[in-house]
């Protein structure tokens, strides 16, 4: 069986709840989120309150998967900035609409999490979370290309 062949399916595990309505630019540090999980997930989350970050893998379900164009773009659509290849940026809009962001965890109550910096609009599907472990998701040599530091 090729891998374009393998059945994927996706389950939502929990829903992104907070004060943001529409996708656009912020600064989403700024930003407190509730993470409220599926019930019965609830033993499943025991032990994440005691590391500072995690990682939360979501869907980004106002987008629609699919649509072009694919190829170059400037990243964050500035013209300034050098045509890359779409995977060599941070763009929502891709061929499948998941979002990867690292939080940081504020608190675990039942089977919801707080957190703040997630990237995600109110009632986004949350597919996973994993707990951040550096240095397994901190490489201590990490290489970027001049334009990324021009964004800041």
């Amino acid at each position: 069986m090729k891998a374009e062949d393998a059945p994927m399916k996706v389950k939502a595990i929990g829903v992104v709840r907070n004060e943001v309505r529409e996708p656009g630019r912020r600064d989403w540090q700024e930003v407190t989120s509730e993470i409220v999980f599926e019930e019965g997930l609830e033993q499943s989350l025991e032990g994440l309150e005691e590391f500072s970050h995690i990682l939360v893998v979501y869907w980004m379900h106002r987008l629609h998967p699919g649509e072009g164009p694919w190829g170059k773009i400037h990243p964050m659509g500035r013209a300034d900035l050098p045509l890359v290849g779409l995977f060599a940026t941070r763009t929502p809009h891709r061929p499948n609409p998941l979002g990867v962001a690292v939080v940081r965890l504020l608190e675990r109550r039942g089977n919801a999490l707080k957190v703040v910096g997630l990237d995600a609009i109110d009632g986004t599907p949350v597919i996973d979370v994993k707990p951040f472990i550096p240095p397994l998701d901190f490489p201590s040599q990490v290489r970027v290309p001049q334009w990324v530091k021009r964004l800041k």
